[in-house]
């Protein structure tokens, strides 16, 4: 009997180790590893038909989104990608590592490289019309391109050391960038004139956005807090603490509801910005996420981290609705009435058919619930 009991705690064991045995995150849809080393960049196109990865194996891999597979490899940087941004259009991306800018069409085919920094290139932006980008470094500056010529046309002389992150936004053609010493500065595209400077945080920044309308911009930061700026009254609208570990990219959804972080704590969160509220925390990777992108839809995160994969995560209507109408949501299954316990009166057929009537229910709710929500755009 002894033995008996061994072995199956023995079993039991095995099968609570094994990742093939282990509860699947619901909004998971996929986990890809075909990088050979850390992915460190991400990006969905325009359209959302295809995706971007780069990683420390220096290659870039080209992805349908649809099929959830890779179309193409590109090799051409010499050092890991640390950033992928589509243009608006989606018709070219840019790839930034090593000393350089590559630039290509969305098929893959090389363009040209925008060269001129000393160090590696940690992140860019790119104008509305694709036509500028602004790029940061190690290098304690950071500078602005033009992408057609391929040359340099304005280098910021901030004093900053080592500017880890920069945007553009796409409605102001303002600049942002931050750097290791905590500080976010400001600048207009048009003349360069510097705006404003906040002291935002305590060690490094790692990841600046600005929202689609232009009315936020995000920090996030080596002290574990995504801090959200309003820029009509240059003053602090959100603190967004919860991540337990440094915040290493965050981006805002095309409609300016959401914001979705990654962190060295391995977990990808979802907040709302107009409450600063944690919606869900996507778990799964087992190291650091390096980055992470919001699809135009707003229906799917895609992620990258050290561990050498790469998650497609689904932004589900449960998450939603518990989240904006949990109080009505929950009152809504009660009265239904399909919910409760199997009655004494009901025969076995009769209760399978009200849980298949109840799941039914509930997913015309999700989607009712889902459609209010998109109203509010």
């Amino acid at each position: 009997m002894r033995l008996f009991k061994l072995c199956i705690l023995i079993l039991i064991t095995t099968l609570l180790n094994n990742p093939s045995f282990s509860q699947k995150e619901k909004c998971l849809i996929v986990t890809l590893n075909e990088h050979s080393d850390q992915v460190h960049s991400v990006a969905f196109s325009p359209d959302g038909s295809q995706f971007i990865t780069g990683s420390k194996d220096e290659t870039i891999k080209i992805w349908d989104f649809n099929l959830l597979k890779s179309l193409t490899t590109l090799k051409r940087h010499y050092a890991t990608i640390y950033e992928l941004e589509y243009t608006s259009d989606g018709e070219h991306f840019l790839s930034g590592g090593d000393k350089t800018i590559n630039i290509w069409k969305k098929d893959g085919s090389y363009i040209k490289s925008l060269s001129g920094h000393i160090t590696s290139v940690w992140s860019f932006g790119i104008s509305q019309n694709g036509q500028y980008a602004v790029s940061g470094s190690f290098d304690n500056n950071f500078r602005i391109w033009d992408i057609n010529k391929g040359e340099t046309i304005h280098i910021f002389k901030n004093g900053r050391n080592n500017v880890l992150a920069t945007t553009f936004s796409k409605a102001t053609n303002l600049i942002a960038c931050g750097s290791k010493d905590g500080f976010v500065e400001i600048y207009t595209f048009d003349d360069f004139e510097f705006i404003h400077s906040f002291s935002a945080h305590g060690s490094n920044i790692y990841s600046l956005a600005f929202s689609n309308d232009g009315k936020y911009l995000a920090s996030a930061s080596r002290d574990n807090v995504i801090k959200i700026w309003d820029l009509e009254k240059m003053e602090i609208f959100h603190v967004l603490t919860g991540h337990e570990r440094s915040v290493m990219s965050i981006k805002f959804s095309s409609n300016d509801r959401y914001l979705v972080s990654a962190s060295y704590d391995a977990s990808v969160r979802l907040w709302d910005v107009e409450s600063g509220e944690q919606i869900y925390s996507f778990l799964g990777h087992k190291l650091a996420v390096n980055d992470v992108d919001i699809s135009t839809n707003n229906q799917y995160i895609i992620s990258g981290a050290s561990d050498n994969t790469i998650k497609i995560w689904e932004i589900n209507p449960e998450i939603l609705a518990s989240f904006y109408f949990e109080e009505e949501f929950q009152n809504e299954l009660s009265k239904s009435g399909l919910f409760v316990p199997k009655k004494p009166s009901e025969s076995r057929a009769e209760y399978k058919k009200r849980l298949e009537k109840s799941e039914i229910y509930k997913k015309q709710l999700y989607q009712k619930y889902l459609e209010r929500l998109n109203k509010k755009e």
